[in-house]
């Protein structure tokens, strides 16, 4: 009966990266979603000026050059520093709208650009977050952060499951939350102000998904 079990998973897992796949080479193209976290009043976390809403939408910008030079088509759920209500803000219609534009899309996945921030400075280094609402999301993460681990070459984080973030929870297809890295490090809040590294991070992002691609 266990046995059984893991076989259905694995099938299901397997099929569900195909269907995403197969319905964005439907079209002759591959698309991706890139979300940058926050936007307008809801800045995220910050730094003193520095909001990470301003910082995910730069990295989220060097994604889309990056991938699109490179033949991945992207869809940004925001190119502004704006949020996505059309009245006054509401954190939950603003996530309900990222949400149906990744679910309405034809992209084959999605990510989502955040910055961590936390209260002892030390920390730093990027980190990928993951549900198991979708069983490709688990395998999308972790090549992802193996990929800014080889790329980056500054961290040896590893994935976390998270069950409690809405986005993840309702994105329908393989989804995953790409932490860049930590504001609270001074450090490393320097490298992702700067364009080569935001071009870095954009890169180790993209092998990332190529590497996913690849099972296909």
């Amino acid at each position: 009966m266990k046995k059984q079990s893991i076989l259905l998973l694995l099938i299901v897992f397997v099929f569900s990266i195909f269907a995403a796949v197969a319905h964005a080479e439907s079209e002759d193209e591959l698309w991706v979603v890139v979300d940058p976290g926050h936007g307008g009043i809801d800045g995220g976390a910050s730094i003193g000026d520095i909001k990470e809403a301003t910082l995910t939408l730069e990295i989220s910008k060097k994604i889309k050059e990056v991938f699109e030079k490179n033949g991945v088509k992207v869809i940004l759920t925001r190119t502004t520093d704006d949020d996505l209500c059309e009245d006054s803000f509401v954190k939950r219609e603003d996530m309900l709208k990222r949400v149906n534009m990744i679910n309405a899309s034809k992209a084959c996945i999605a990510l989502s650009i955040h910055l961590n921030k936390f209260s002892i400075e030390k920390y730093r280094g990027s980190q990928v977050f993951y549900n198991t609402t979708n069983p490709a999301n688990s395998y999308l993460a972790n090549i992802m952060q193996q990929s800014l681990i080889q790329y980056l070459n500054n961290t040896e984080r590893k994935t976390v499951k998270r069950d409690n973030i809405f986005l993840l929870n309702k994105v329908m297809i393989p989804c995953c939350i790409i932490e860049c890295g930590f504001m609270s490090n001074k450090e490393e809040l320097a490298l992702l102000q700067t364009e080569d590294y935001q071009y870095k991070m954009a890169y180790a992002l993209f092998y990332g998904v190529e590497e996913y691609l690849k099972l296909y």
